[in-house]
């Protein structure tokens, strides 16, 4: 591991953002910032390969990545110096991993490319060389295309919710949103339980991924194309208000020089408040072939500490 030094409130509807809150007040320590450094267990999901890591979960502290478009997640271990063991899962082809939720268990996956969501039974699945049986969890009350912009996070609260995100869709008046639906889990599918949040952008260069619970609030990534700005948003999923608790733009925008991709999308926090990070590092429309190709930049896993209190009375 290495330090990287030097490094609005919506009422369920539209809202306009909250004013932005500078990293020395935000609620994690950008000045204290670690790339972290897998192990894995097979050299061609190793951070120098082009594995687009688009999902992050995390649970009874172990990371788990997802990888986009190469069928597989990968199981990394904190307390054995971030050992990285590969499990395939056995999506659709052409399926494009964007989120990744754990509960009790059963990863949820969900899909861009084919508006989907699928639960995979992780049970002994660290250990298994056969794919992973991938169920496709039907949709109920979410109109919601396959294509390249779609499904980008998905989270799974302590009561049982499901949060599922779409990154971004027009207006009619010509703006953008990002909308999360809450759902349930009946059976083998998935049941609207609630009104969507919907969270406005300022215009549509910008967009939400990634999802995480922490404290009662849903966290997600708010970043705007081509690499200008980076956010982490805090949002009260009962009544929709939100607001910005990090600003890692100057933080984010110093990796590149350093060879580490920055298109973070996926989000995590573990017990202790440490928050995770993980970039997606290429852009290809389908996978290259079988297995990830060399990359330009490595594959990014990010953690910062906690400021002690810092989530008192937000938002």
């Amino acid at each position: 591991m290495g330090a990287v030094a030097g490094l609005v409130v919506a009422t369920g509807c539209r809202s306009q953002p909250t004013a932005e809150v500078t990293p020395s007040a935000g609620w994690w320590d950008a000045g204290a910032a670690q790339v972290l450094r897998w192990r894995a267990d097979d050299k061609v999901f190793a951070q120098d390969r082009a594995l687009e890591a688009s999902g992050l979960a995390l649970s009874d502290g172990i990371l788990w990545v997802a990888s986009e478009k190469y069928r597989s997640l990968l199981r990394i271990d904190p307390r054995r110096d971030f050992e990285a063991r590969v499990v395939a899962v056995d999506v659709p082809p052409l399926s494009e991993l964007e989120g990744i939720a754990v509960s009790s268990g059963t990863a949820y996956l969900c899909d861009e490319a084919h508006a989907a969501v699928y639960a995979v039974d992780l049970g002994g699945g660290a250990d298994s060389e056969a794919p992973l049986p991938a169920r496709a969890l039907p949709l109920e009350g979410v109109a919601v295309a396959g294509g390249k912009i779609g499904f980008e996070g998905i989270e799974v609260a302590p009561d049982g919710d499901i949060f599922l995100l779409l990154e971004r869709s027009h207006e009619a008046d010509g703006g953008c949103v990002s909308t999360i639906f809450r759902l349930r889990r009946e059976g083998e599918r998935l049941v609207p339980h609630g009104t969507p949040i919907t969270i406005p952008l300022e215009d549509c260069a910008w967009r939400l991924s990634g999802l995480a619970w922490w404290r009662g609030r849903l966290l997600a990534l708010k970043t705007q194309f081509p690499g200008s700005r980076y956010e982490v948003i805090a949002i009260d999923p009962g009544g929709g208000r939100w607001m910005v608790v990090m600003e890692m733009t100057d933080l984010l925008r110093s990796l590149p020089a350093r060879g580490w991709a920055n298109n973070v999308e996926g989000i995590a926090v573990a017990g202790d408040g440490s928050l995770y990070l993980v970039a997606d590092n290429a852009v290809t429309v389908t996978a290259a072939g079988p297995e990830p190709p060399p990359a330009e930049e490595k594959s990014l896993l990010l953690r910062l500490p906690g400021r002690p209190g810092a989530v008192d009375g937000a938002p």
